[in-house]
């Protein structure tokens, strides 16, 4: 078990390291190089030099005091507090992160006791990512040691917080064509195509449906056009690459080989838009609106709605390009759902949060319900987990935790109603473990099971199946057409996700050409997917 929590760690480490290559320091003097300036000290604060070498940081001690830093942040971005600690001959101090919504009311906190995680003994390093309250507007950071004997050094204190939601991150792309599932009709736009050489061959990619007609071949970010003829050839289903296209291209060779390995492919597809005459023969997720009939209510009637997403990285966006920071920079998933829906049901009252935690697992769903959800006062909740659970926790522990969140939500709000989304399938290249995979199709059953009536709800808690999704589509083409690494999808799959949300609450939509309802990934056997 110690071996796959070191993966899991350092999974989030990249995950974390990613978002702060655009690094947005917040912390004004964390390191005191301007004595106590942008510190509120209190008690027995004082500064200190090393004389070895001249370093100057803050030291609370011996007697109780504190140092308290209240910063303005932006909506919606994770953040990552760094700091050094060192405590000399007491236990007796605490690290707190208060966040204050616009008012400056306290609506969340976490120390150093219970959620922080802090490393090592005497010198103590603290590097914890998370993802703020919805409502915050201000975070407090309060360094605080009480009466007992000894010393507290601080030193270099930091919190990096990426702007997601910055101006230049706009989307280059119209979002109500990437709106249009790709199950219906006869125009399919920007699909994702990784072209691969194998042994030194032509790069080939295969498209969802046989293209009748190539309306465009673009690069990732929809900014380059490539010329039939010229750049690629049409054989069926498959684009061929030809030898003097500057058309983006992987070799098998460089693509890493064994368990565990981390390509990242994102942003090397090409986006092809295509007339076809084929269908889609498969299950999709069928209307569930008829299950979630306070939504659809609000939704008919252009009422106030209120949505919450809740889920891990998958649902915080990672792996899309906004959170990249490339072009066509497409928003989180759970953004294009409820654009969708607005423009669906024109209805301009819907208010959205996302709560999602990069790293999160349905534990720390079970854990933060009440705060980062419950206290919303939601409508409608999405909730998304499973792709950090299936390292270490069990089905029946799973599906323990998110019926313990929708418990949680429905305490206080005893209306909200939910759609469970179960994960996409991991890229079958990461891991031959079957365990992992197994895992994540008993969940996709058990969350499914959840919403039978009467076995555990009443009306109002529905599932769309994107194990199961993920199965079909990575049948009709590669994988990593559809991934950014072997745990997030693109912008393309992305798509998958929302369009199927959507679909759960649009009758036109969610009748899709094939009017059955999304087998369970483990009702009958499952047949991995080549790699």
């Amino acid at each position: 078990m110690k071996k796959f929590s070191v993966i899991v760690a350092s999974l989030l480490i990249m995950f974390c390291a990613a978002l702060v290559s655009g690094q947005d320091e917040k912390v004004v003097n964390g390191a005191f190089v301007d004595g106590l300036k942008g510190w509120r000290a209190a008690g027995d604060v004082h500064l200190q030099t090393n004389a070895s070498d001249g370093k100057v940081f803050a030291c609370i001690g011996p007697g109780a005091g504190s140092l308290v830093q209240r910063i303005e942040t932006g909506s919606g971005n994770a953040l990552t507090l760094s700091a050094i600690i060192r405590s000399q001959q007491t236990n007796g101090w605490v690290l707190t992160l208060h966040f204050l919504d616009k008012d400056g009311r306290e609506i969340m906190k976490v120390d150093s006791t219970t959620d922080i995680t802090v490393k090592g003994t005497n010198q103590q390093k603290i590097d914890h990512y998370m993802q703020p309250h919805p409502l915050t507007k201000y975070v407090q950071i309060a360094i605080a040691k009480d009466s007992s004997q000894g010393t507290v050094l601080v030193d270099r204190v930091g919190m990096d917080m990426p702007d997601e939601n910055a101006a230049n991150l706009t989307p280059a792309c119209d979002l109500d064509q990437v709106m249009q599932p790709f199950w219906l009709g006869t125009n399919v736009y920007n699909e994702a195509v990784l072209m691969l050489s194998q042994d030194g061959k032509p790069a080939t990619g295969r498209l969802l449906y046989h293209p009748k007609r190539i309306i465009s071949v673009r690069d990732y970010g929809l900014t380059t056009n490539y010329v039939e003829g010229k750049d690629y050839a049409v054989d069926g289903q498959t684009l061929v690459r030809t030898a003097s296209s500057s058309m983006a291209q992987v070799q098998d060779k460089d693509l890493q080989t064994g368990e565990y390995k981390w390509n990242v492919v994102g942003g090397k597809q090409v986006m092809v838009t295509y007339e076809h005459g084929d269908r889609w023969e498969h299950p999709l997720p069928e209307y569930a609106g008829n299950g979630l009939g306070n939504t659809m209510e609000k939704l008919r009637q252009h009422k106030p709605l209120t949505v919450v997403a809740y889920g891990d990285s998958i649902t915080h966006g990672y792996g899309e390009s906004r959170l990249s920071h490339i072009r066509p920079f497409l928003p989180p998933w759970p953004e294009l759902f409820v654009h969708r829906l607005g423009e669906i049901y024109h209805d301009d009252q819907i208010q959205f949060y996302n709560s999602s935690q990069s790293g999160a697992t349905s534990q720390w769903a079970k854990n933060y319900a009440q705060n980062m959800v419950a206290m919303l006062k939601p409508d409608l909740v999405l909730i998304a987990f499973g792709q950090n659970d299936f390292w270490s926790i069990s089905p029946d522990a799973f599906v323990t935790n998110i019926t313990a969140v929708i418990h949680e939500v429905r305490r206080n709000n005893p209306t909200t109603e939910f759609l469970l989304i179960s994960p996409l399938r991991f890229d079958p290249a990461y891991t031959t473990n079957s365990e992992y995979w197994n895992a994540v199709g008993e969940y996709a059953k058990m969350m499914k099971a959840v919403t039978r009536p009467g076995v555990h709800f009443r009306p109002g808690v529905q599932f769309v199946d994107m194990t199961g999704i993920s199965e079909w589509v990575y049948a009709a083409k590669k994988p990593k057409d559809c991934m950014n690494d072997p745990l997030h999808p693109n912008d393309y799959f992305a798509r998958w996700y929302a369009q199927s949300a959507v679909a759960a609450l649009d009758p036109v939509s969610g009748g899709g050409p094939v009017k059955v309802s999304v087998q369970s990934p483990t009702d009958d056997k499952v047949v991995r997917p080549s790699q």
